[in-house]
């Protein structure tokens, strides 16, 4: 059995060269739309791999022996059923003992395993030999790859037909060979020559060669791609202002989303002319100026109030984001304040803080929202504000949503905050954001001392702008780590000032 494989930009051309190739009676066994180095520097082409019995191979070689080139092609122009007839017969007609001795000679498809079948060169010869061929060109070597195992393949195949060949009996049925008949067959067999076991050899360290040119290839294609991508990125900007580029490399390497930074781009193109974009300090003071605008603050209600009223302050999250000690800092800058720690996970109740024995601050746990609202119009009525520090949980979001509304209807001053952490993802803390964005106030952000990429504080803070940051935790002492939100503050963290 042979297989080999055709190229081609149209599946016309490829089926034309799979018939002038293989004949009628080849089959089709893969077809595939090849796009090149994954799409980077080579056009799409057809690529069929098909396969021929060595027996039909052999008669169509005999066909082509005495056929031109200009005659070969005009005759495989015809239809497959008049090219598979003339075939036949023109190999019935010259059917003779000394014509099938031949076999099919140098007529195979497979160049390599032809190489070595032909001469008696030594082992390193011939896989010097053979290795040239296939580095040759990344094409001809895939080729040879498949060639290769299609050969091992047929001869095991073709030995076991040899052996396992049934002989019809008197009765009309088919019969194991009698003993002497087996006796004979392996008395006629014929020991393996030098040559032959060098090609084993050969073929052995020819395909573990094969492997370690797949790996060379799968590393070059990697490089070609990342070499595709700089140059795409490079002819994009390649004519931007000097300014323009330093200013989108820079935020680029902070860690700013895109999005933010095509929208800077575009606004300074529109004001500045030709020369200030081509200044990197006018566009850099740009730029600083509308990051710092587009951060949205705000004072907490708590702050707000002049009048001393009670405030019922909930301070929300889903796991440990620094929210407890922000909420013991509120407590103790802010006289007269319970604080209500509720968790809707039976297993995640927050301990007793130190602080809160040191400055006599009181702190009651439940874990239902029928306690929370209870304790609030209790503190209420006693002129007392409350911080409702609560541990959420995705599972329970209509009970939360409908906790808040029944809050915002019980009581005058009522504010949430959602907690976001410095030392979370940025991807965490979209989620919660998107999540509770129609119940929150506003947003404070926790651990910025700790936090190493202000970037995604940004970019999470810029989607979601409507929301005001109300106020940073700093540290962990209190009640001194905290301060108000500003855009000073979060620009000099990403900045570095």
């Amino acid at each position: 059995m042979f297989v080999k494989k055709f190229e081609a930009e149209t599946l016309e051309e490829a089926l034309k060269a799979v018939k002038l190739e293989l004949g009628p009676d080849a089959i089709i066994l893969k077809t595939i739309t090849n796009n090149g180095l994954k799409g980077a520097f080579k056009k799409k082409r057809i690529e069929i791999t098909a396969a021929i019995s060595e027996k039909s191979f052999e008669k169509k070689a005999k066909v082509d022996k005495v056929l031109s080139n200009d005659q070969k092609e005009a005759f495989y122009q015809k239809p497959a059923s008049t090219i598979k007839e003339t075939i036949t017969k023109y190999n019935s007609q010259s059917a003779s003992p000394q014509a099938n001795a031949g076999g099919y000679g140098n007529l195979g498809l497979n160049k390599v395993v032809n190489t070595l079948a032909k001469g008696t060169q030594g082992l390193s010869d011939l896989t010097q030999k053979t290795s040239s061929i296939i580095k040759n060109s990344l094409d001809e070597f895939l080729t040879e790859e498949e060639d290769f195992e299609s050969f091992d393949d047929s001869n095991d195949f073709e030995e076991e037909v040899v052996k396992a060949k049934p002989v019809q009996n008197n009765t009309g049925r088919y019969a194991e060979p009698p003993p002497q008949a087996r006796q004979q067959h392996r008395s006629v067999e014929e020991a393996p020559t030098p040559s032959q076991v060098v090609s084993r050899e050969a073929y052995n360290e020819l395909k573990q060669e094969i492997r370690t040119q797949q790996h060379k290839i799968d590393l070059l294609e990697q490089k070609l791609t990342e070499m595709s991508q700089n140059y795409q990125f490079n002819q994009k900007h390649m004519n931007e202002a000097q300014g323009l580029y330093q200013l989108r490399t820079t935020l680029k390497t902070l860690g700013i989303d895109e999005s933010i930074i095509v929208e800077l781009i575009k606004k300074a193109s529109y004001e500045f002319s030709k020369e200030d974009l081509e200044n990197p300090d006018v566009i850099f003071e740009f730029g600083l100026r509308e990051m710092a605008n587009s951060i949205n603050t705000s004072i907490p209600l708590f702050a707000k109030i002049e009048t001393g009223e009670p405030v019922i302050t909930v301070l929300m999250s889903e796991v440990a984001s620094g929210q407890s000690s922000m909420g013991m800092k509120i407590a103790v800058l802010k006289k007269d304040v319970v604080i209500v720690q509720f968790s809707q996970d039976a297993h995640n109740t927050t301990s007793t803080d130190f602080a809160a024995q040191v400055f006599g601050i009181r702190v009651e746990k439940v874990q239902s929202y029928s306690e929370v609202v209870g304790l609030c119009r209790k503190a209420m009525e006693a002129g007392k504000s409350v911080l409702v520090d609560a541990r959420l949980s995705s599972k329970f979001n209509d009970e939360t949503k409908k906790f808040i509304e029944t809050l915002r209807r019980g009581f005058q001053h009522v504010e949430i905050l959602g907690t976001l952490s410095g030392i979370h993802s940025e991807i965490y803390n979209r989620k919660i954001i998107a999540r509770y964005k129609d119940l929150l106030d506003g947003v404070i952000i926790s651990h910025v001392d700790l936090c190493t990429n202000f970037g995604s504080l940004f970019n999470v803070h810029k989607s979601h702008n409507k929301l005001p940051l109300k106020f940073f935790g700093t540290g962990s002492i209190v009640p001194d780590d905290i301060e108000s939100a500003t855009a000073e503050r979060l620009m000099s963290g990403l900045f570095q000032f």
